[in-house]
């Protein structure tokens, strides 16, 4: 059995919870239920065999972000839940951290219990200081973690060359001349890491504008990367990127 805590400020999504992980996922046992931060972070301390914790992201007294920090969680697996918070959901992205969006699906919580309890520990950790790093607001996030088939890899954002489209996939281009095919759609990536100097620049490519080398004037505009890639740049972004591209030069 697997000993679980459920941490949510709202008693109704705390049973609802509750009542569909007894329903789908009989491996668990509810061994404590929280309504605050303040009285998730004494759940915690009072129950050592707990290996995984339904964290809600935003509660009356704080955040699950401010729970983390009040508590040990080297041994725990963290699912989160949350009805809302763009920037929270960003952040868990990010890491990237498994989350359940509120009113709970139960596939989706299936897919989630066996995703964090079939993961590495010390991959979790990891995960979780990155969105720690992102919810403290701290600058840039030196590292992203990007799934791929074989597991979670951790590079510098500052390496990451450019992204391109590969279907429901993207494949990651760095200063190295390595690459890497991610679980990720270019959306996600563009979404993740524009706050970084990262730019769409057409419909199959985003760019690191610190790795910019040249911009030629032909077609409706072409683009050379520090990797030596010569890309299109869309008619519908051309305008966006000469003005990026005079802010830098001013």
């Amino acid at each position: 059995m697997i000993n679980a805590i459920i941490i949510d400020d709202e008693p109704a999504a705390r049973a609802s919870l509750a009542l569909e992980i007894k329903l789908h996922c009989p491996q668990i046992r509810i061994i404590a239920e929280a309504s605050s931060v303040a009285e998730g972070v004494e759940a915690v301390g009072s129950h050592p065999e707990a290996s995984l914790l339904f964290l809600d992201i935003q509660m009356t007294d704080g955040s699950g972000f401010d729970l983390l920090q009040q508590i040990n969680f080297e041994s725990l697996k963290i699912i989160f839940t949350t009805a809302y918070s763009e920037y929270a959901l960003r952040a868990i992205k990010f890491a990237p951290l498994d989350y359940l969006l509120k009113p709970i699906d139960a596939q989706e919580l299936q897919a989630a219990v066996e995703k964090a309890t079939r993961g590495k520990q010390t991959e979790l950790q990891e995960q979780i200081r990155l969105f720690m790093q992102q919810m403290g607001g701290n600058p840039a996030p030196a590292r992203i973690a990007l799934s791929t088939a074989d597991g979670i890899h951790l590079h510098y954002i500052k390496n990451i060359v450019r992204c391109a489209s590969d279907g429901n996939y993207a494949t990651v281009y760095f200063d190295d001349q390595r690459k890497l095919l991610v679980a990720k759609t270019l959306k996600d990536l563009e979404v993740l890491l524009a706050p970084y100097s990262f730019e769409r620049i057409h419909k199959s490519h985003l760019i690191n504008l610190d790795h910019l080398r040249r911009y030629y004037n032909r077609f409706s505009g072409e683009v050379e990367m520090s990797d030596g890639a010569v890309l299109p740049v869309a008619q519908r972004k051309k305008t966006q990127l000469l003005e990026l591209l005079g802010k830098v030069n001013g």
